[in-house]
């Protein structure tokens, strides 16, 4: 580490100290006011418990007055035009169905009858204060009794129905009583009763029942209101929650309000109005200060646990300091070195490209992101100890050949990225770069070439995020195929538009399945010396709604690349065994037709399960369908899939290997797997007809392969000329544009098959 680093450390430790002092003082800041946040928000939380206890006790009692009100309603109801004797017994009826304690009866001459009996008590006064009652329609009243019956009954609740003549005239009222007392006394109100008070309270503030015992509030007024005034501090705050008491009451809304008591404690007092009686409040006051103790221990806890969370802050600064020294350059280490290469990482990249775009803002700056092609290869015949030695001899060379003003840093794996300078010497660096790595290659004795490919974004004036500059570079990497020769791309805003297109395909490609906007097109296989058609391949076209068609090299290698292939051969394998069927059924004579099948869809578990599902669902004889394969699938998991090719055989299906001829070990293949056709690829005979050693090997080929008890089909036959010298290779069968392009199945089918 320099003097300048040393430095740079020192006051980065210092400067890590400052930061967690203020980070101590800021944290200690936020502990206290969450204590009081959390005393606020824990204070809310507790009065809403209480209030929703409340509302919810307020909804029992209002259904059970109401139900006590339906009750005598009924009763009202049938015995409108009943006798005297009638209205005893459905009176006891009543009283057995609606657990009432008392219900009366009085007549328009003031004569009383009580559960059913009649007493020697008459009042004219008692009729007339009930029949003033201004009864709902359909409902009987629940509120206020009149002072006649507060007498008698010495309740202040009553439940009243009107007994009506056919003229709706009132010949009499039945009603009953509310001990409102034994009410509060039930298990559905000790919470309220525990923890405080319940009262029923007109809208007007006369109290009308209180639960037993003490009580919250002395209530030495008639006025409810003027109680809680008496019980708070009288100041500001309390007053303003008695009048929003006030308001919510006569407007008929439920809600809370806390008090500040004389003595300094918290009051609760929760309301809600009965709904179904007459102007009456349902109200409950929980003792004071109970929010506040409930709360006392979560803030207790609060602060302790900020307490500790400080302490242990100080003791972590602390220990953070007394170890800075020893471990700066254990972290330095970590965190910016490669421990493959030796040399500089990710992390230390990004800083070193910032921090060299900002000081050098003139200088012709260009990313370079490249990788090693085939390096699998390379770790796997060679070992990953010289796979190792070729990744550290690119970081070497790459420091003795540039500048300190550039840099280049192992990602992972095989990747690399490169900080240079555009200058008129970049070309010729880059081979010497690569020459010195292929040097140190081969005296590691690895023979197999270094073949770099590389994606390049020139930095412009402008950009400042070095990720996206970072991820432009690989984006122009990925456009450079395997195969190219060209192992250099250039970013350009075009790839973006090509990606764009991609992102369009990908999201519309499951909709396009399932509304079957994938076409099967076939191509015919000729048969060249009797000069009619033996089979057909089955293709694929994406026809959109619009009628535009996109041909398989538009969407095929994204398919390739996301996987989605696989549901597409089979969904074509599927389709060209129900179109099979179809025409079978007709009597129409099929031809064998060859479906492609991905490498994925062959390491599907249940691929070949699937395969046979299909050809006995629609019932396709054995030989009809001919599944293509190409050579790649073999290049991993060689035995797995000779294994599966072997099932397929099973099936009845038959078997052709695609492109013959692109791959390494072709010849060997042949005698390896059990293919029924091989098809061989145009390459071979483009030129065969003016190229003697080109003939001569692809006779050989077809020799070899008919030998082998195989049919041989040439595809990409384009002319009359190719397809006369085939015609002396020994080869029967070839496909191509010559003969036909691929057409949609009913054309092929009304071409080729029908008579």
């Amino acid at each position: 580490m320099t003097g300048k680093d040393k430095v740079k450390t020192r006051a980065s430790s210092t400067g890590f100290i400052k930061a967690g002092l203020l980070v101590l003082l800021i944290c200690v800041s936020l502990g206290i006011a969450m204590v009081y946040i959390q005393q606020n928000t824990y204070r809310t939380q507790v009065s809403h418990e209480f209030h929703q206890q409340h509302l919810s006790v307020g909804e029992y009692l209002n259904s059970l007055l109401v139900s006590y009100g339906q009750g005598i309603m009924s009763l009202a109801w049938t015995v409108s035009d009943a006798d005297e004797d009638t209205i005893q017994a459905r009176i006891s009826t009543t009283m057995e169905l609606t657990a009432l304690e008392h219900i009366y009866y009085i007549n328009t001459d003031g004569h009383l009858m009580m559960d059913g009996k009649l007493t020697d008590r008459s009042s004219v006064t008692m009729f007339e204060e009930l029949s003033d009652i201004n009864f709902p329609r359909n409902n009987a009243y629940i509120g206020l009794a009149p002072a006649s019956v507060r007498l008698y009954t010495e309740r202040r609740i009553v439940i009243a129905a009107p007994v009506r003549t056919a003229d709706l005239g009132i010949r009499g009222i039945v009603f009953s009583t509310v001990d409102m007392r034994k009410v509060f006394a039930s298990d559905a109100f000790s919470y309220q009763t525990q923890k405080g008070q319940c009262l029923v309270v007109s809208e007007t503030g006369e109290i009308v029942e209180t639960s037993a015992g003490a009580g919250v509030v002395k209530i030495d007024h008639e006025s409810f209101q003027l109680g809680l005034l008496e019980h708070s501090d009288g100041k500001g705050l309390s007053k303003r929650a008695l009048q929003d008491y006030n308001y919510d009451v006569t407007s008929r809304k439920s809600g809370f309000i806390n008090l500040t008591t004389a003595d300094g404690y918290r009051l609760q007092v929760s309301y809600a109005p009965l709904t179904g009686c007459d102007r009456l409040v349902f109200v409950s006051c929980f003792q004071d200060n109970l929010v506040d103790a409930r709360i006392k221990p979560l803030i207790f806890t609060s602060v302790l646990t900020c307490s500790i969370i400080t302490v242990l802050m100080i003791a972590s600064l602390f220990l953070v300091w007394a170890t800075a020294k020893r471990s700066n350059l254990t972290v330095e280490k970590l965190a910016y070195e490669d421990p493959v290469t030796g040399g500089k990482n990710l992390n230390y990249f990004r800083e070193f490209a910032i921090n060299t775009m900002i000081a050098n803002r003139e200088l012709p700056l260009i990313i370079y992101r490249f990788d090693i092609a085939n390096f699998r290869y390379i770790n796997e015949s060679y070992g990953h100890h010289r796979a190792d030695m070729v990744l550290k001899s690119c970081i070497d060379n790459f420091t003795k050949l540039f500048s300190e003003r550039e840099l280049c840093v192992r990602m992972d794996a095989d990747q690399f990225l490169a900080l240079l300078i555009n200058d008129s010497l970049l070309d010729k660096k880059m081979d010497e770069f690569n020459n010195a790595v292929n040097a140190d290659a081969r005296g590691n004795q690895i023979k197999y070439p270094i073949r770099f490919k590389y994606g390049i974004y020139p930095v412009k004036k402008h950009d400042h995020d070095i990720d996206v500059m970072i991820d432009h570079a690989n984006v122009a990497k990925k456009t450079i195929k395997s195969d190219a020769k060209d192992n250099k791309a250039t970013y350009s805003e075009r790839f973006v538009d090509d990606m764009r297109k991609v992102d369009h395909i990908e999201n519309s490609m499951q909709k396009a399945l399932a509304e079957n906007e994938f076409k099967v097109y076939l191509q015919t296989k000729w048969d060249i010396h009797e000069n009619k058609v033996t089979g057909a391949e089955a293709l694929v076209r994406w026809v959109r709604p619009n009628g535009s068609v996109l041909g398989p090299e538009q969407f095929v290698p994204i398919f390739e690349n996301n996987g989605f292939i696989e549901q597409l051969d089979f969904y074509t394998l599927e389709s060209v065994c129900m179109r099979m069927r179809e025409m079978m059924d007709e009597g129409i004579e099929v031809v064998p037709v060859s479906v492609n099948q991905s490498r994925l869809l062959l390491h599907s578990p249940d691929y070949v399960e699937n395969v046979e599902k299909v050809l006995k669902q629609y019932n396709i004889p054995a030989g009809a369908i001919e599944l293509e394969i190409t050579e790649s699938v073999f290049d991993t998991e060689k035995e797995e899939m000779i294994a599966i090719i072997r099932r397929l055989k099973l099936l009845g299906v038959r078997l052709s290997m695609d492109d013959f001829g692109t791959g390494y070990s072709s010849l060997n293949m042949l005698t390896e797997v059990p293919f029924d056709v091989i098809k061989i690829d145009g390459g071979y005979f483009a030129r065969s007809a003016i190229d003697d050693p080109e003939r001569m090997v692809l006779t050989k080929i077809v020799e070899i392969i008919n030998g082998l008890g195989m049919e041989v089909v040439c595809e990409g036959v384009e002319n009359e000329a190719q397809v006369e010298y085939l015609k002396t290779t020994g080869c029967r069968t070839v496909q191509g544009y010559y003969f036909s392009i691929p057409v949609p199945e009913p054309e092929f089918i009304t071409r080729y098959l029908q008579k």
